[in-house]
This record gives C-alpha cells, structure tokens and sequence, in this order.
C-alpha cells in the first residue's frame, strides 16, 4: 500500500521488493495497447497500393479510434476504480486480440475499414494507461515516478519490435496475415504474465477476502468532480494533448517521413526502430528524476527535444544518419510524456478518483494520438510531403512545454486527510 492510504508508508527499496511483478505486467500490457499506434506506418503503403486509398483514409480509421476514446476511455476509469484494474485489464487483452484480428478482413470498401475500428475502439478502452497505471500508482508511492516510467517502457518494447516485426511479416506473407500473426504473437506473451503478476492495491484487498469499500475509503486526493473542474486540469489535459498530438504522430510516421525522404523503406523501418533504446533511457532518467524534482520541469523540459529532431530532418532530408540521430532524440521525449502525465495526475489530484481522472486525461489523449497522423497524412495528400509537418512541431512543442511548466507545486493530500 501507498503513503496515501492508513498503513505505514514503505521506502522505495521495499516497495520495489514487494511489487516488482504488477510494474513487468503492467509494462507487457502497455507494450500490447501500444500496437495499434506503432503498427500504422508499415501498414500505409501495402493498403495505398491495394484499394487505391490516400494516407489520410486510411489514417481515418485510427482518428475514429481516437475520437470514440474520448468517451470510452473515461467510462473505462470508472469501471477500473469499481472493479480494480486485473479484472479490467485480462477482460481487455482478449477482447482487443479479437477485434485487432479483424483489420485483416478489410476490402475496399472505406466504410468497411471504419466499421473495423469502430469495432476495435470499443474492444480496446480497457486497453489505454489507465488501467496498468492505475494497477502501479496504488502500489507505489516513494517509487511512484520511476515505478510508471519503468512500466511505460513497454511503449518502447513495442516501438522497437512492432514496425520491424509487421513490416517481415508484410514483407513474407502479406498485410492479411500480419495482422492476425502480429496481435496473436504478442497476446500470446503477455496474457499468461498479467494474469499471474498483475494486481492493485484494491484487487489485493479483494483477493484477500476484505471489503470492496475499503482501499475507496482510504485513497487520498480529490473526487472526479474536483478534478475534472478545475483550472489545473485544464492545463495538465492541454499538456497532454498537444505532446502526444507531436510526438505519437511523430513517432509513428517515421517510415513515410523517411521514405519520402529518399531512404529505403527497409532502412525506414530500422532507423525508426531505434526509438526504442532511446526511448528506455529517456523514460528512466525521467523516473528518476520525477521522484526527485517537480515533474512540471521533468515534462516541460522534455517538450523541448522534439524540436530538435524536427530541425535535423528539415535541414538534413534523406540523410540515414542524420535519421538515426534525429529518432534517438525523438525517443528521449517519447520516453518522458507519458510517464509525466501520469505522475503529474496522480500527484496533483491523487488515488481517490484516478481511474476516471485519467480516464478522461486518457481520452484527451487517445484523440490526439488518432487526430495527429490524420493531420501528417492529410498534410501529405495537401502537399506532397511532410515539412510543412515538421515545421509545425516546432511551435506545438513550445506550447506544451510550457503548460507543463505551469502547473507548479504538488498539493498535500496526506496533511488534508489528517
């Protein structure tokens, strides 16, 4: 249990020892909710060629995916902070392999596509951070910041394996099969260890025997109206959605950025993969340094790095190594976005209602992650390439970085509470 609850608090050390196993199971379900984003770009050019679509029909169904999570992600952390987030999160695996598997049904029918990721929007909220950060901020306090960050490299994992992994199984046995062979693989994997390791502070109680009532009853923060009302929220959701609006459209439109550069599409598919690694460290020096500094500074500086990966591409196009540095950069800030905005959230309006506090901040985000490679793609069908994209990262990570930085200091729920 946390600080925020009546037991005695842990250090970082103990809490670490005790709870090692939800932050890997947490981190594996994060990697396998992270496949839709990282999955489009090698599936752009196979689908173009096949039914004739532009880039932005096809990106159209990640961006109904992303408006349906602005209602289906809150509603998800509502359910999460009744039910506990290990329910949630098995029911959520099998449901998104299921509807992830039907993309490969896709024909050319445009309607059909949407119909597809209208199904998988619905089977995939359960998916999102809330229910694996959830499952770890309870769970964690002294270590909270480096425990998510940890966690959230699962992004990475799937950074890393997914285009390289789909773009071979495109390659060998065409979209079809890779996508039933891509989810498949990767549920396969991940099932058995979140059902064996995956838990929260409130699905420990329950297992126990204990009240249901209880872990609601001595979580500390602001309930959702609170939250959800204030100022400060405002701010941290604009936050949220203006980084992940450039750099998850970023991010998963390395391999046309690069293609359209000149570089192959099979060294495309290796320079992107490099955002991997360095988006490892990034999210551990971010950890580290969320538990030691306000986060604010954590996430606004982080905001910053974008821009000079935007400014290598401009003025080096077609450069495969100017590419590798600019996405190992790129991987640095990917790496502290996520893991600030779920830190900041669980600091700045606590446990008590987190589920549906991030569930909401959660939906900001699922649009932003449907609505930025819709906006890359159209940009591209308006112009015939993607500076006009790369120059506009440059003022939208100016803005985020500084609403991070407005959010200023951590309110005190432990001295309210006593």
């Amino acid at each position: 249990m946390t600080s925020e609850t009546k037991t005695a608090p842990l250090s970082a050390a103990q809490e670490w020892r005790r709870s090692w196993t939800v932050v890997l199971a947490g981190a594996l379900g994060f990697a396998l909710s992270s496949v839709t984003i990282y999955s489009l770009g090698p599936f752009i050019a196979p689908l173009e060629e096949e039914f004739g679509w532009s880039r932005a029909q096809i990106a159209s169904g990640m961006t109904l995916y992303s408006l349906l999570g602005i209602l289906l992600t809150p509603l998800a952390g509502i359910v999460i902070d009744r039910l506990g987030p290990r329910r949630v999160g098995l029911f959520a695996i099998l449901s998104f392999w299921a509807a992830f598997c039907t993309l490969s049904l896709a024909t050319a029918s445009l309607g059909l596509w949407l119909a597809l990721w209208f199904v998988l929007s619905f089977a995939s909220a359960p998916m999102k951070p809330t229910t694996w950060t959830a499952g770890v901020s309870s769970v964690f306090d002294k270590g909270r910041g480096l425990a998510i960050s940890v966690m959230l490299c699962g992004a990475a994992l799937s950074s890393t394996l997914t285009p390289i992994y789909a773009t071979w199984l495109i390659d060998t046995y065409g979209w079809r099969v890779a996508y039933v062979a891509l989810i498949s693989t990767f549920c396969a994997v991940v099932f058995p260890v979140v059902f064996l390791f995956f838990s929260s502070a409130a699905d420990r109680v329950r297992l126990a025997g204990k009240a249901q009532s209880e872990p609601a009853a001595v979580l500390a923060g602001l309930d959702w109206r609170e939250g959800l009302l204030s100022w400060k929220f405002a701010r941290l959701a604009g936050a949220a959605f203006v980084t992940t609006l450039v750099i998850i459209s970023f991010v998963s439109n390395l391999i046309p950025i690069f293609s359209a550069a000149g570089i192959s599409r099979g060294q495309a598919a290796g320079i992107a993969g490099l955002v991997g690694a360095s988006t490892i460290v990034g999210r551990l020096v971010g950890g580290y340094l969320l538990d030691r500094v306000n986060g604010s500074w954590v996430g606004g500086m982080s905001l910053l790095v974008p821009i000079v990966s935007a400014g290598l591409l401009l003025a080096f196009p077609g450069s495969v190594p100017v590419a590798s540095v600019a996405v190992l950069i790129l991987g640095l800030a990917l790496g502290a976005e996520l893991d600030c905005v779920a830190y900041l959230t669980t600091r700045h309006f606590g446990l008590k209602a987190f589920g549906t506090i991030f569930g909401v901040v959660s939906g900001v985000l699922a649009f932003a992650t449907g609505l930025g490679p819709f906006l890359v793609s159209l940009g591209y069908d308006l112009t015939g390439g993607y500076t006009i994209t790369l120059q506009a990262y440059i003022p939208l990570a100016l803005i985020a970085s500084a609403l991070f930085f407005s959010l200023g200091k951590y309110p005190d729920f432990t001295a309210e509470k006593a």
